[in-house]
């Protein structure tokens, strides 16, 4: 085989390889999107506790991941003469990024539409119970029952690590933030329940 022949079997190869390469790309491109990482495994909790809430709505039950929870309301409060009690109101704030939690945007559209909590309207997501699970290692550790529950306030807004996204360094992430008021609040242990049911007893720090 003559150097033009070798040359022009070499550059058919390349051509071939390079249409295969943006076939391949093309097919690829629509699946990576569509498998996204997704949920609180893709991110770092210290010692592994992060929050999943369990919604029971009247149309279904559902549970979803958030990044963030904050319990924006004391457990007690003082009434007349200082004397402390429980409070009346209970609120707390989940915050995650904004994803696929349809029934919970459904529970915000329908608090919107029909002006909140304290309208005359009776509409199908107006109150609904919240079970927040922090988990460690699948298991929860402690869990925070709410009853009678409804959207007061929901915003979308865009975080970022300083200047460093700007410089294409990090990214920009889209956070949701919802917040609830609720009538009931019950605290519990799994932890503590499980020993209790068992017959053991709790030694912390392995002393015995």
């Amino acid at each position: 085989m003559n150097k033009q022949k070798l040359a022009g079997v070499v550059i058919a190869a390349f051509a071939i390889a390079a249409i295969a390469f943006v076939t391949v790309i093309t097919e690829t491109q629509p699946s990576t999107a569509q498998s996204a990482p997704k949920g609180n495994s893709v991110y770092l909790f210290a010692e592994g506790v992060n929050p999943k809430a369990t919604f029971v709505f009247r149309e279904a039950t559902v549970t979803y991941d958030f990044q963030q929870y904050s319990q924006t309301s004391n457990l007690f409060a003082t009434a007349g003469g200082g004397v402390s009690q429980r409070t009346a109101v209970p609120e707390f704030t989940l915050i995650r990024i904004v994803g696929d939690t349809p029934y919970l945007h459904e529970a915000v559209d329908q608090t919107y539409y029909y002006q909140g909590r304290s309208t005359s309207h009776e509409y199908p997501y107006k109150f609904f119970d919240v079970i927040v699970n922090f988990d460690q290692a699948g298991q929860p550790v402690r869990t925070y029952k709410y009853t009678d529950c409804s959207v007061t306030n929901y915003k979308i807004d865009t975080r970022t690590d300083g200047e460093e996204a700007w410089a294409g360094k990090t990214v920009f992430a889209l956070f949701e933030t919802y917040s609830f008021q609720c009538s009931g609040f019950l605290p519990q242990s799994p932890t503590y329940q499980a020993i209790k049911s068992s017959g053991d007893k709790y030694s912390p720090y392995g002393r015995q």
